[in-house]
């Protein structure tokens, strides 16, 4: 049986430990589309992410240098087995694929073998500059004659020049549109947007026009979906005391909003979508 391979792309602070924490959670207590069928053999980090939850706090980062593979057993409604490996990594390595254009082994191995990529965006942390030709030569160097850091690119070139790398190392062609890895888009944070009727799919193209439009261009409509998540329903600080997280439970808090507009509160589903299962 092909055993699913799902790569998680997420930069520093975009809700990825947050997410995988209470995805696990979900998966352990409170079940939908997916569900563990035996006990994972280490799930040390996120078993953490989810002891903090609990305490009504919001956990710590992953650190930068941080790269570990969580398995993760998993059955679908119908009984069909899945095994899903979830890599734990800290977000700035992807920045640092951004800045030196050098994809380490580990990376490159879960590239080619990804049957799914979920990539989750902050939007409320990206920096665009409408005035694109000003801003850009305000920011074609730092003073010294060096390049900018990535922290101080627009949201759209970034986002559009790191998925072009990474589809490269991993062997795709842009020139027909693409089936494989299937793309799920997650909009993390979701709540502290202000997205009024929008789908998710128009708060991107709202906010990242560019990165929409390149999404569009390379993989086919039934390849892509783009979905609003909120892993935990409300900002938790790591000093908070968040009364609702200790007497409900982590894992009756937090919602997706599918790619048709609907809240759902089966963290689950993007996934499901990613490993086909509808």
């Amino acid at each position: 049986m092909h055993t699913p391979e799902i790569l998680l792309l997420g930069g520093p602070d975009s809700g990825k430990t947050h997410f995988a924490g209470q995805l696990y959670g979900r998966l352990k207590r409170n079940p939908g589309l997916l569900e563990l069928r035996d006990t994972p053999a280490d799930l040390t980090a996120l078993e953490e992410v989810l002891h903090c939850l609990e305490n009504g706090h919001a956990a710590e980062h992953t650190s930068a240098g941080t790269w570990t593979d969580v398995l993760l057993p998993l059955r679908d409604n119908h009984g069909n087995e899945l095994d899903l490996r979830w890599p734990d990594y800290g977000g700035e390595q992807l920045l640092t694929i951004f800045t030196e254009r050098q994809v380490t082994e580990a990376w490159r191995s879960q590239l080619r073998l990804a049957d799914g990529w979920l990539l989750l965006i902050r939007l409320k942390k990206e920096t665009t500059y409408p005035d694109a030709l000003k801003e850009l030569a305000n920011r074609s160097s730092d003073g010294n004659g060096t390049t900018a850091r990535a922290g101080n690119w627009d949201g759209n070139a970034r986002w559009v020049e790191l998925l072009q790398i990474l589809l490269h190392v991993a062997g795709q062609s842009t020139v027909a549109h693409l089936e494989q890895p299937r793309l799920a888009v997650l909009l993390s944070c979701y709540d502290e947007l202000a997205v009024d009727d929008l789908l998710p799919s128009q708060v991107l193209a709202k906010n990242l026009p560019l990165v929409s439009a390149f999404i569009d261009s390379i993989w086919k409509p039934s390849a892509i979906s783009i979905w609003g998540l909120s892993a935990l329903g409300c900002l938790l600080e790591k000093n908070s005391d968040n009364e609702n997280f200790i007497n409900q439970g982590p894992e009756h808090q937090g919602w997706v909003v599918n790619p048709d507009g609907h809240k759902d509160a089966d963290l689950s589903r993007p996934l499901a979508w990613l490993l086909g299962v509808e």
